[in-house]
């Protein structure tokens, strides 16, 4: 049986050698791969051949590591899955380049299934995008609200996850892909909301408070705000030694807002699993996927927050 790691490489082919070069590098350093294991349990749920699958999941992983690319590019990151970002080893310019090459090759994947798809997914892209220029017009910033931070995380993350979802069965013109793309949305609030709270806890994979020392304002500083007001936090972005950043840490830990937020994601999972379980296909494999995917990640949370 083709692997997706395979697809994704075959998907270079043609390119030219440098361009294939670095879409092999990342491609090769890994991932969790949630988002095709998702498309792939979906299909399979509804009876869709594994051929046309590793197609519309290789293409959402793409365009997955395609924006991953480009973030590493925005916040000048060094490392991305304990390797050299793309931009640390061939330069912005050639990462930008790779970038936008990813998101075409993906594009050109999905009009070989069917031309009518490239909209579904280009929209997609197209929302990322807006929710990356929104965030960037935030940044620094500790006074916007829940919905402004909700727009930001549904575009980002969960417009791709809703497609993970939401692409195999508007491939087979299944009039119940808006339900499965709403529960992909939900799921990735859920898997963005986690992400959030890593940023704060050592031994999670994630250099602690990366999001927060580059400007991003995360749910669980959002709900400390809301509650204690933001003086607090605006003097340790000013002066954000590690005694400043482990004193707000611990302010908020005893505030609770990181058990809140933990509390809001289990939420989105238990909405979205509950949409996908009253649709009309095989949903028990999809359902297993996501659960246990997030009972790993709430159990490494309560691991490093006891």
């Amino acid at each position: 049986m083709e692997s997706l790691d395979e697809k994704l490489i075959e998907a270079l082919e043609g390119s030219v050698e440098l361009a294939k070069k670095i879409g092999e590098y990342i491609i090769r350093s890994g991932g969790k791969r949630i988002r095709p294991r998702i498309a792939l349990a979906v299909s399979k749920g509804l009876g869709l051949s594994y051929e046309d699958a590793l197609d519309l999941a290789s293409a959402i992983e793409l365009i997955h590591t395609a924006s991953l690319v480009h973030d590493d590019v925005i916040d000048l990151a060094e490392k991305r899955r304990n390797n050299p970002t793309v931009v640390m080893r061939w330069g912005p310019e050639l990462a930008v380049l790779s970038g936008d090459f990813l998101f075409v090759r993906a594009l050109r994947i999905i009009a070989g299934k069917r031309v009518e798809m490239v909209d579904y997914l280009a929209k997609v892209v197209e929302d990322m995008v807006k929710a990356e220029i929104l965030q960037e017009a935030v940044r620094g910033s500790v006074h916007f609200d829940v919905e402004t931070y909700y727009r930001i995380i549904d575009g980002k993350t969960g417009r791709l996850f809703g497609a993970s979802f939401g692409l195999p069965a508007y491939y087979l013109e299944k009039p119940f892909w808006k339900e499965l793309n709403r529960a992909g949305t939900l799921v990735g609030r859920a898997f963005q909301i986690v992400d959030d709270v890593l940023d704060y806890f050592p031994g999670t994979g994630k250099d602690r408070f990366k999001d927060l020392l580059n400007g991003k304002t995360t749910l669980p500083l959002i709900l400390y705000t809301e509650r204690y007001g933001s003086s607090l936090v605006e003097k340790t972005l000013r002066n954000p030694t590690e005694k400043n950043l482990l004193d707000l840490f611990e302010r908020m830990r005893k505030a609770g807002v990181f058990e809140s937020t933990l509390n809001t994601a289990r939420g989105y999972v238990k909405e979205a699993l509950e949409v996908v379980e009253a649709l009309p296909f095989d949903s028990g494999e999809v359902v297993g996927l996501v659960s246990d995917y997030f009972e790993g990640i709430f159990q490494k949370v309560e691991k490093v927050n006891p």
